[in-house]
């Protein structure tokens, strides 16, 4: 575990089952990706979160990235694990992006691990709550 994802967080990493091959992917610490979906796992994301608070969440978490090659939906499709919990996807076209940087890297079938931040997470004094989202950094996929 390095020393970034034990200075913030609590538990050990979870490695997804169905990859093989994993790269480690470093951005610019902008944090400029944010992932789609997570209106679904919302449960999840409190559940490593804790419940919502006054103000806003900002915490860091190692994120992998798993192909799922066998998605009725898009072929494409890259799904978000914090945890080894699913909490959301990368957009279609940053799915894309990524794909064609693992084949550039020469590891077409890899998963990948990076950076992410979970912010939001607040409610306000009359009760209303706001989510939480889940930015990657990844700064490859900002150009």
């Amino acid at each position: 575990m390095s020393l970034f994802t034990s200075l913030f967080s609590s538990k050990q990493l979870a490695t997804p089952a169905s990859t093989q091959e994993v790269v480690t992917l470093v951005g610019n610490s902008k944090f400029e990706i944010e992932i789609a979906g997570t209106e679904l796992h919302q449960f999840t994301l409190e559940a490593i979160c804790g419940p919502h608070q006054s103000r806003d969440v900002n915490r860091f978490e190692s994120a992998w990235l798993v192909l799922e090659d066998k998605n009725r939906q898009d072929k494409n499709a890259v799904r978000v694990e914090i945890r080894g919990k699913p909490v959301g996807y990368l957009s279609p076209q940053a799915a894309i992006s990524y794909r064609r940087q693992l084949i550039r890297m020469g590891t077409p079938k890899a998963g990948g691990r990076c950076q992410a931040m979970i912010r939001g997470g607040w409610v306000s004094s009359d009760g209303r709550k706001g989510e939480y989202e889940v930015w990657l950094d990844l700064a490859f996929l900002c150009k």
